[in-house]
């Protein structure tokens, strides 16, 4: 698997994108909405509300209210890694205030989780007394940048990280650079590839696609090749078509931020003896180098691969939109590229009055982004100007000359 080699950090109105690229391909992406953190990394004194011995952990209660699970094998801070488990009863009770970290986002349906392990360097001299922040989360794109050790050029146009971003990493120095160029650092052109990633459907080759679907179990991948009748030529170009197939599928495992089970049906299995084994090593070689560490347990009796990857955080189809039996965009989702592209249109024509044509559920999402409103016009120097057109569908939306009127 190809790690990321530049990173390049964009700051468009109430977003931030973190792309990872090998040569011009993107290898990683993650989007961060600015009014709505995913909280990895935060430490916090929480109250323990209850123990769940049936779920083997317990529930606990943040500063503000939000609900966290700690699990028992993460309630034990002197559990050494491999260590036995013991009975979340003897770690923490009922009423107990215990400080945590944030180990994995909420997603899927399910709450925080959280954990007492490494927090030893967190604790307050002075033990709090109540619920409450006690560390903020770090920067995403300083994190994320500490965790891909290849990258060896940065750029970003928000100016204020910089200082962070060399910190984290002192050996690039100067080649953490600003954007500072008059056109977005986010171009249409990447915005479309990023977007594409939520498309089930990855065209692979004439005649060879992967099919991702998410469900809450799992997600299958399936590898679907169409065409080819005589048998030798088949099986050769199935083999081809795998080996095509499972490069693709690792990229498109860590681009998209999958995780839990998943699934990846081959086309086909060669019933040679070994096959097997070859394909999960393939499966594992091309996920080596995987940032959050994926793991391949082998190839089912039903010729699935089976992958196993830990859940962090939400997966991008979630942070964009919602997974049913198929991709549905947010309305915030919607009104954010909205108002990208009123900030490229308005750069492209600075002589024009330009506005915003929204349906009903896009509006009501952008009059709940003040943030980035205010964002957009300090970049463009003029009002953001929209109108909510009933004849619209509700998340559609364009940018239009508003003329004199």
């Amino acid at each position: 698997m190809d790690r990321a080699r530049r990173l390049l950090i964009a700051s468009p109105p109430g977003e931030r994108w973190l792309l990872g690229l090998a040569g011009e391909r993107l290898v990683r992406v993650e989007i961060e909405r600015l009014r709505a953190p995913d909280r990895v990394g935060e430490v916090h004194a929480a109250r323990v509300t209850a123990i769940a011995r049936g779920l083997a952990g317990a529930f606990v209660a943040l500063g503000d209210g939000t609900e966290g699970f700690l699990p028992a094998e993460e309630a034990d801070p002197a559990r050494p890694e491999g260590g036995p488990i013991r009975p979340i009863e003897t770690c923490v009770r009922e009423g107990e205030l215990v400080v945590v970290r944030v180990v994995r986002a909420a997603m899927g349906g399910k709450g925080l989780r959280v954990s007492r392990r490494g927090v030893e360097g967190e604790v307050p001299a002075a033990p709090p007394s109540a619920p409450g922040l006690i560390a903020a989360a770090p920067a995403r794109a300083v994190s994320l940048l500490a965790e891909e050790p290849e990258v060896t050029e940065v750029l970003c146009d928000d100016a204020a990280l910089i200082p962070a971003l060399r910190a984290a990493r002192p050996d690039l120095g100067a080649r953490i650079r600003s954007h500072t160029g008059p056109a977005p650092l986010l171009d249409a052109a990447l915005e479309d590839e990023v977007e594409a990633l939520t498309d089930p459907t990855v065209v692979l080759a004439d005649g060879l696609t992967l099919q991702v679907t998410m469900a809450p179990g799992a997600t299958v991948i399936d590898v679907d090749l169409a065409g080819g009748s005589d048998r030798t030529a088949a099986s050769r170009r199935r083999e081809a078509a795998n080996r095509l197939a499972i490069a693709e599928a690792a990229r498109q495992i860590v681009l998209r931020n999958l995780g839990g089970v998943i699934l990846l049906d081959p086309a086909g299995l060669s019933s040679r003896r070994g096959a097997r084994e070859a394909l999960a090593r393939a499966m594992a070689q091309a996920l080596a180098g995987d940032p959050v560490g994926a793991r391949v347990l082998g190839v089912s009796r039903a010729g699935l691969v089976e992958i196993v990857r830990p859940r962090v955080r939400p997966p991008l189809a979630e942070v964009l939109g919602a997974v049913d039996i198929a991709f549905r965009p947010s309305a915030t989702t919607v009104a954010l590229r909205a108002l990208r592209a009123l900030w490229r249109e308005s750069l492209a024509r600075p002589a024009a009055r330009l506005r915003l044509r929204l349906g009903r559920m896009v509006g009501e999402a952008l009059a709940q982004e003040r943030e980035a409103i205010a964002a957009t016009e300090a970049r463009t120097g003029r009002a953001v100007c929209w109108r909510v057109d009933a004849a619209l569908a509700p998340l559609a939306w364009s940018v239009e000359d508003a003329g004199d009127g």
